[in-house]
């Protein structure tokens, strides 16, 4: 068959015409892959020859050390629980990053000073303001509107950290 017919007939009816003829199809020869240069781990024989490490070997132990034997299989957990603590007890494990963002207690309320007590007074007169509320005294007058020049803020009359009329 010719490349114009191969290259004209698309793909899904070439692999049909290919899959329903009688002729063997051209094998891949399977090419040898290259030896490994990277070292064989060591054998099984020479892992049971190897003793396990003991509670001995843990205070041998530097941050520089291999612990590479104390996590293998079949140490004794209380060997690598030691191992791995004197491991962690090195402070480079100890620095503080900056993805630590939420390691800080937000369930604990810092106080409120008398400052800022003060200077959230008068809130609940700006609010009425804002909101349209003219508060009426006992007799069923309205307030009589302050002027501007006079001080709206209540904290200013009195002295910090004195309550006012009406506050706890």
């Amino acid at each position: 068959m010719s490349a114009d017919t191969m290259a004209g007939e698309g793909f899904l009816r070439r692999w049909a015409r290919l899959k329903s003829s009688p002729e063997p199809m051209e094998e891949a020869v399977p090419v040898a892959a290259p030896a490994p240069a990277v070292q064989a781990p060591p054998s099984r024989l020479q892992e049971q020859e190897r003793p396990l490490p003991t509670l001995a070997d843990v205070a041998r132990l530097t941050p520089e050390s291999d612990y590479s034997a104390f996590v293998a299989k079949g140490v004794d957990k209380a060997v690598q629980r030691m191992a791995l603590k004197k491991l962690f007890a090195d402070p480079n494990f100890a620095i503080m990053d900056g993805l630590d963002i939420y390691i800080s207690d937000y369930n604990k309320s810092a106080p409120l000073t008398d400052a800022m007590l003060a200077s959230l007074k008068h809130a609940p007169g700006v609010l009425s303001r804002l909101l349209g509320d003219e508060e009426e005294d006992k007799s069923g007058k309205a307030e009589a509107p302050r002027r501007t020049g006079d001080n709206d803020d209540p904290a200013a009359e009195s002295e910090p950290g004195t309550p006012l009329q009406g506050t706890p």
